[in-house]
């Protein structure tokens, strides 16, 4: 599949969760960020991601395997190591010196949250802690990989929306005679948006509550990077909450995948099954409506679109997103 290379200096600088932890065994993966093809591998060492390219005759590394903590080219063994220099040329008379450019590019890459994450530039800044998804204690669960033919700007306007609840996830997460919104405040810092304290009725209360006719959770959510957010709802009659982090791997413009992380304060006896299975059924509701519009880039321009008051979230994104200077994803 020929792939175009897309360019975004706020993108490319940024983390980005690539692939499942636990799925990265012995052997190496490929992923694609912004086009770009990398390799993923596991060592003694830890995690390492490379441009998935030998530099040789073009092969893709991913597709070799793992040797004594070397990622193994499949066409001719050349092995290179995990700051991505050529060790081992096969082929090569033994003593001879291996040829400095042979040297695959190396990327940042990182184990957190039960997911691998990769940034392809350089890192504007760490990846951020949040104690209820890092915590084993709030008995985080990763969701996804969710493929969405979409752009990933358009995944992350529809987390900023409350207005869909009541009719993308009707019985679920909202119904049709509770849709009045109440009045909000956006609240714009350095590194994020966020609103709070939005109660929504909720038809079905989360797995292991005891309002069987449902409840109204007070929610809060924030976007802290462009293509990351997280939200938590709590049920304030007894504090349960629940928290939800999501991000978006941009593959291309109009294509990404979604990785989710759900954790929560209650219920520890029921099966974790049920939560990741609610998260599955309420993202496949989400994204069969996010394929569907148009355009397909998210207008920054707040003339393309019909804007109501209630879409005051989803402006202020999009207002950020042109500050920041996002190119992908965007018109």
């Amino acid at each position: 599949m020929a792939l175009q290379r897309l360019h975004d200096p706020v993108l490319e600088n940024d983390w980005h969760a690539v692939y499942l932890a636990s799925e990265l065994k012995e052997q190496p993966v490929g992923v694609i960020i912004l086009g770009e093809r990398v390799a993923l591998y596991r060592s003694s060492k830890g995690v390492h991601a490379m441009q998935d390219l030998c530099v040789h005759r073009g092969a893709m590394l991913s597709k070799g395997w793992v040797q004594n903590d070397a990622l193994v080219c499949p066409y001719h063994g050349w092995q290179y190591d995990s700051s991505g220099q050529c060790v081992c040329i096969p082929a090569q008379p033994k003593g001879e010196k291996i040829p400095p450019r042979a040297k695959a590019q190396l990327f940042h890459c990182e184990e957190k949250y039960g997911f691998i994450w990769v940034c392809i530039g350089e890192p504007t800044a760490p990846l951020p802690h949040f104690d209820e998804f890092a915590n084993p204690e709030f008995r985080p669960l990763p969701c996804g990989p969710y493929k969405v033919a979409a752009a990933g700007t358009r995944v992350i306007e529809n987390f900023t929306d409350f207005a869909h609840l009541m009719f993308v996830h009707q019985n679920l997460l909202g119904h049709p005679d509770y849709a009045e919104l109440p009045d909000f405040e956006v609240i714009k810092e350095k590194e994020r948006i966020y609103i709070e304290h939005i109660p929504i009725f909720q038809p079905v209360a989360h797995s292991g509550s005891d309002k069987s006719e449902g409840t109204t959770y007070v929610y809060r959510k924030e976007v802290y990077r462009p293509l990351s957010a997280r939200l938590s709802k709590a049920d304030p009659s007894n504090g349960q909450t629940l928290w939800i982090m999501l991000t978006v791997l941009p593959v291309a413009a109009e294509e990404c995948i979604v990785h989710m992380m759900v954790s929560r304060n209650y219920a520890f006896d029921v099966d974790d099954a049920n939560f990741i299975r609610f998260q599955d059924i309420v993202f496949d509701q989400d994204a069969k409506v996010i394929e569907t519009q148009k355009p397909e880039l998210l207008p920054l321009d707040l003339q393309v679109e019909l804007n109501h008051k209630v879409d005051r979230f989803s402006i202020a994104y999009r207002r950020w997103l042109r500050e920041l200077g996002v190119k992908v994803g965007v018109v």
